[in-house]
């Protein structure tokens, strides 16, 4: 596992001031399967990722078993865990079940979220916008992240948000594989409408923004299956 970007220590240390070694473990352990870092296929074991990562087994086993749960890693006892492959269909399904929930999201933000949540989402909006305008993948996805968060947390439904952190994550990792750096400001343009449509408190503009962006999703999902991973 050597070589795969683990952060350094300085980064880590600002983690674990701010959430669990679990959650340390879980965030660290999820960007580098997003990124690759660590590859579909690949076979590691928990002492590996703990010696890497500097942390302790317990809050490895923990991360790893919620990236089971959310299809990143199968755990096989006495063989080590396994990434498991970037599945197109499996992410056709998963746009399927996201879209009525991502409308759920920009309901409830426009009915809950406040005047400053609503300012700094606009802000998060113009980043992204920017990021993708660089093409640089791991600031876009980053950026991207950002933006999602920060939409869950402003709909203020903490059952909500839970299930759309896995979701995001699952389309966080095949999108890092998949979406094209050319689609990038194409795709931003998608999530601006949406925001629009939350910050004016417009719920028709923001739920028909939703549908035009998985329409979007569904074609370039549906593009994929004809070419490799692009990364």
């Amino acid at each position: 596992m050597s070589g795969v970007g683990i952060p350094n220590g300085g980064e880590i240390g600002v983690l674990r001031g701010a959430r669990s070694l679990a959650e340390t473990a879980y965030d660290l352990i999820e960007q580098m399967i997003v990124s690759r870092k660590l590859a579909p296929g690949a076979m590691v074991s928990e002492s590996e990722i703990a010696s890497e990562l500097s942390l302790g087994r317990t809050p490895i086993r923990e991360a790893l078993a919620r990236l089971k749960a959310i299809g990143f890693v199968e755990v096989h006892p006495r063989r080590g865990v396994l990434v498991t492959p970037v599945d197109v269909i499996r992410h056709l399904e998963l746009l399927e079940v996201r879209r009525p929930l991502d409308e759920t999201v920009a309901r409830c933000a426009i009915r809950r979220a406040s005047d400053l949540d609503l300012k700094e989402l606009r802000g998060l909006a113009a980043g992204l916008v920017a990021t993708a305008e660089g093409r640089d993948r791991d600031r876009y996805f980053a950026a991207k992240r950002l933006l999602h968060e920060a939409e869950t947390r402003f709909a203020h439904n903490g059952t909500l948000a839970a299930t759309m952190a896995g979701l995001h994550a699952q389309s966080r990792r095949f999108w890092y594989s998949y979406e094209p750096s050319d689609r990038f400001t194409e795709s931003a343009r998608y999530h601006v409408e949406i925001v629009e449509g939350i910050v004016t408190r417009d719920e028709s503009r923001a739920v028909g923004a939703v549908a035009r962006l998985f329409g979007f999703l569904d074609a370039l999902t549906r593009e994929s299956l004809d070419r490799r991973p692009l990364v």
